[in-house]
């Protein structure tokens, strides 16, 4: 009898050292995991900071052209790239490629009604009654392709050229360094665009615009719209 209740003390301890050691098991992985939950946050939302530090720095180093249509309709987005043509070959011509940014920022701030009455012409030549306003703006954009560059979404400062109501897709480049300036066809942006981008940026900066050019598409940058 002894025997009997000294085998059943013995499985009863064991049965509590089992059932210790499973919930220390179970503890011990609830805690792993809530750790890997934490450092994937903390890994999360530190990416999330470098991309902003590096989104914020590249867009310090440039400056974009933004035309914005007044509506999508097939006439409206017409109009759009014609005063797009407008605008681009008149900063050809009188700002030129060689301008830096202060220098590119500078002149467009002193010219926007120069800028605004060129678009206001071609609208009017083209049968059309639509306002244009033309303005320097932080304007937010969205992850954007150029050729084999894609530009992270962020804020970046724009010479916004509007059409009427301007709730239409819109055409951009890049206004410096002077990427605008390129046959828009194929939108390819050279070597040499490249290494004018290079310039300006970080190589850390470079990189995120440039990424693995191998694996990107050629996109024609002249109908890039959102």
């Amino acid at each position: 009898m002894r025997g009997l209740k000294a085998e059943k003390g013995r499985k009863g301890s064991r049965k509590i050292l089992t059932w210790s050691l499973l919930i220390g098991l179970a503890g011990a992985i609830l805690v792993t995991s809530w750790q890997n939950i934490v450092l994937g946050r903390e890994k999360e939302d530190l990416q999330k900071r470098l991309d902003r530090e590096i989104q914020e720095g590249i867009a310090g180093e440039i400056f974009r052209l933004h035309v914005i249509a007044n509506s999508d309709s097939k006439e409206d987005q017409e109009l759009k790239m014609e005063v797009k043509k407008t605008v681009v070959e008149y900063l050809e011509e009188n700002l030129g490629g060689e301008a830096g940014l202060e220098e590119t920022r500078n002149w467009v701030l002193e010219n926007l009604p120069e800028i605004e009455e060129a678009a206001a012409k071609t609208v009017e030549e083209l049968g059309e009654t639509y306002p244009v306003s033309a303005s320097v703006e932080n304007t937010y954009f969205p992850d954007k392709t150029y050729g084999d560059c894609t530009f992270p979404a962020g804020e970046y400062e724009a010479l916004n050229v509007r059409i009427g109501r301007g709730e239409g897709k819109n055409w951009w480049c890049v206004l410096y360094p002077s990427l605008c300036f390129i046959d828009d066809t194929w939108g390819i942006v050279t070597e040499e665009k490249k290494e004018a981008l290079r310039e300006v940026l970080t190589e850390e900066e470079f990189q995120k615009i440039l990424g693995d050019p191998e694996e990107k598409k050629k996109i024609r940058i002249g109908f890039k719209w959102f």
